[in-house]
């Protein structure tokens, strides 16, 4: 490798992919907090509305492993580009006054934010130096995370002064700064791209996905019984067999399910679904908790300016759990480390059940649950990379990142049914409803923690695949063990 490609990697592949995984970030947590301004500014419904959300994580779903698979090798940074541009379209679609439709397309196009993370991980992992891949894959893990969790105070603050409408110029201009930063600095690559790419694997993925998804996000407005929320959440299980019957006997699957089976990266990907599951059940309930007034029920009547900062402690403290995983990693299993991350999620929970009269025990409920992001989400992907060939990197990572999608949208959806169910005389929420939805999340995190330590407990005894160190050793090329 030339000494000048050597330089530009060292000074500044990092440092772009960094600050492309942070807009991304921020332009995917855009929505959340402007439900309530896009109703009012496009003359819709707050159930319509709610739609700026849906469609985002549906489309991030769908499109993650077929870009996952279509950003490998020479086909990474074009792949790569062309997100980016659509993002800064889906961007510009929201800034301009244009009425709901043409909003609604600007979010779906902005999905591929989400899709981007992935490539960050292959780019690293491709292009940095070995001994840098373990740092860089954390550093991308906190970028993404930290993002999401101060752009939604921030854009809370913007749309208070600019309005919808400059909540999305800004998310614009930040998104147009990532693609410049992006043609700079990412590199073109030599590696051979994979033939082909599944479109059937990706039509029966992406379908049994969008179904689950909009059967979850949608099963409160529609009703839990709903047929439409039955047959959506039937229909999608019964692809989601066939696609892995698929995915198991094509030549070249868009997700090869071997890999995701394989116990250093099952045991992640079961984690990265009920972890999931349980944070947002914690954020969820934080989330609703504070800007609830009590004529609704109970809750403690703060602006969503507020519950936006709520995400701040979380953000800052799942950097420093990252921080910590990183460290522990020396000395410690990962499944041992993911477990620990789930039990703190457990915690959280656990305390957002038992305290919720004042806006402190929110905050230390939200601060326990953001180590345990750190210890978990954060340390994930530096933690598959050791078991996926550098070929299947982004494939594999895009699974893990539907498979916490998936965990999300239910665990939002729980937090909500549960609230719903325990409220009464037409209220919207009640204290009973908070109790029990935090030691549903509760719950939920222990069955997470178990399953990191049974699975990790069955690859240990595993004749075939002994224990591997720690530390991160990031081949080059698969080893033996990785082709068999």
């Amino acid at each position: 490798m030339p000494d000048s490609r050597e330089a530009r990697e060292d000074r500044w592949v990092l440092p772009g992919i960094l600050l492309v995984t942070t807009v991304t970030g921020v332009v995917g947590s855009l929505g959340t907090p402007l439900v309530t301004g896009i109703a009012h500014t496009e003359g819709v419904s707050l159930v319509t509305a709610q739609w700026a959300i849906t469609a985002t994580l549906v489309t991030a779903a769908v499109v993650c492993p077929i870009v996952g698979r279509l950003g490998a090798g020479r086909r990474r940074r074009p792949v790569l580009l062309g997100c980016l541009v659509l993002v800064v379209l889906g961007t510009a679609l929201g800034a301009l006054p244009l009425g709901f439709g043409p909003l609604l397309a600007g979010r779906i196009l902005q999905g591929l934010a989400f899709a981007i993370v992935p490539l960050a991980f292959s780019i690293a992992r491709s292009e940095l130096p070995e001994e840098r891949v373990r740092g860089a894959v954390a550093a991308i893990s906190v970028a993404n995370v930290t993002a999401a969790g101060l752009g939604f105070p921030v854009t809370a603050l913007v749309a208070t002064f600019a309005g919808t409408k400059g909540a999305f110029g800004w998310a614009c201009a930040l998104a147009a700064a990532a693609l410049v930063v992006a043609l700079l600095v990412v590199p073109d690559s030599d590696e051979e791209a994979p033939r082909g790419v599944d479109w059937l694997g990706a039509v029966l993925l992406s379908t049994a996905t969008a179904a689950v998804l909009l059967a979850v996000t949608q099963a409160t407005a529609w009703g839990l019984t709903a047929p439409l929320t039955l047959g959506l959440l039937a229909g999608g299980v019964l692809t989601y067999v066939g696609c892995g019957w698929w995915l198991l006997r094509a030549r070249r699957p868009l997700v090869d399910l071997r890999v995701a089976v394989r116990p250093g990266v099952l045991v992640a990907n079961v984690c990265g679904l009920l972890a999931a599951l349980g944070m947002f059940v914690l954020l969820s309930l934080s989330m609703i908790l504070v800007q609830t007034t009590e004529d609704h029920g109970y809750g403690l009547g703060r602006s969503v300016a507020v519950a936006g900062l709520m995400l701040t402690p979380y953000a800052v403290t799942s950097v420093l759990g990252s921080r910590i995983a990183l460290w522990l990693g020396r000395f410690v299993a990962p499944d041992v480390l993911l477990a620990s991350g789930c039990l703190l999620f457990a915690a959280a929970n656990l305390a957002l059940a038992l305290g919720h009269d004042a806006l402190w025990q929110v905050t230390l409920a939200v601060v326990i649950g953001g180590f345990g992001s750190g210890m978990t989400f954060n340390s994930m992907p530096w933690l598959m990379v050791r078991f996926v060939p550098p070929a299947e990197t982004g494939s594999a990572l895009s699974l893990n990142l539907v498979l916490r999608f998936l965990g999300m949208s239910t665990g939002s959806a729980l937090a909500l049914a549960v609230l719903a169910a325990c409220a009464g005389d037409g209220r919207q929420t009640s204290e009973s409803g908070f109790v029990a939805g935090g030691l549903a999340g509760a719950g939920l995190s222990l069955v997470a923690a178990v399953a990191c330590l049974v699975l990790g407990r069955t690859r240990r005894s595993d004749p075939e695949r002994p224990e591997r160190p720690a530390r991160i050793e990031t081949p080059t090329h698969p080893s033996a063990e990785e082709r068999v």
